[in-house]
């Protein structure tokens, strides 16, 4: 029976490289699936580019010779995995690869964009010097009276907008970033080269519902859901040198967390 079934697959294999994909009924594999094979290699190679409209239920029968029903199914296990999106009175569209963040390593944003083969960059919306927040204040400066760098950007990956993101720096650590573009700063590795070393960093994330301006600036609809992303990092001499919030769109990003017992 083993041996039956890796037979079944290599034939499965042989047609999917075939120039055109075909179905095989006499396969124990549900046409819906087999179609939803082809429509994921689609995706994979490039053929189907995220934004792209996929054909039409109409086209995918006559193609491939199978009932409405098959062709929804197909498309549907897709859609539930989150790799295509449908969109009334547009049709099926690709969706972009969302993006994972592992937690437990301090990293920023460009590092995280960097080593997934992307190409992080941001843009400016506001940088002031402010009296930061009560609990902002209170969690960075320990309470203390004083004024700090807020920097407010749209996080970029390919150029496309992923994240909002507010940060809140004391000016001692605020000064290094005087002369850099704030559009294409990674703040770590500045202050790294200033000699700042990170330690650690304490982070809370939690849901939330994008607001109007958020849904503007990312493209999004309001009330879209989003993960709000709160960071406290500390330096190697024990000083709390960073507060940042992040909002992100969680149709792009998402965060793994390994636990083990």
């Amino acid at each position: 029976m083993f041996k039956v079934k890796l037979k079944f697959n290599a034939t499965w294999r042989q047609n999917m490289i075939d120039r055109e994909p075909r179905l095989d009924p006499t396969l124990p594999i549900p046409l819906y699936y087999q179609l939803k094979q082809i429509f994921d290699d689609k995706i994979k190679s490039g053929e189907w580019q995220a934004g792209q409209l996929i054909p039409t239920e109409t086209e995918l029968i006559q193609k491939y010779d199978v009932s409405r029903t098959t062709v929804r199914e197909g498309i549907t296990a897709l859609v539930n995995e989150g790799k295509l999106q449908k969109k009334q009175g547009v049709g099926t569209i690709v969706c972009a690869p969302k993006m994972e963040e592992r937690l437990g390593r301090l990293t920023g944003f460009a590092e995280e964009m960097i080593s997934k083969g992307l190409k992080p960059g941001a843009k400016l919306l506001e940088k002031k010097e402010i009296a930061p927040p009560p609990a902002v204040a209170e969690r960075l400066l320990g309470g203390k009276e004083d004024q700090v760098l807020y920097i407010k950007r749209i996080r970029l990956a390919n150029n496309e907008p992923i994240a909002i993101e507010s940060s809140y720096w004391p000016k001692e650590i605020a000064k290094y970033f005087n002369d850099s573009d704030l559009e294409t700063i990674a703040f770590y590795s500045v202050l790294e080269k200033n000699k700042i070393y990170l330690k650690d960093a304490d982070e809370i994330i939690t849901a939330k519902n994008a607001t109007k301006q958020d849904a503007a600036l990312l493209g999004i609809h309001e009330r879209d859901p989003m993960l709000r992303m709160e960071r406290l990092t500390y330096s190697t001499l024990g000083h709390a040198i960073e507060f940042t919030t992040t909002v992100y769109r969680s149709d792009r990003y998402f965060y793994r967390v390994q636990l083990k017992r």
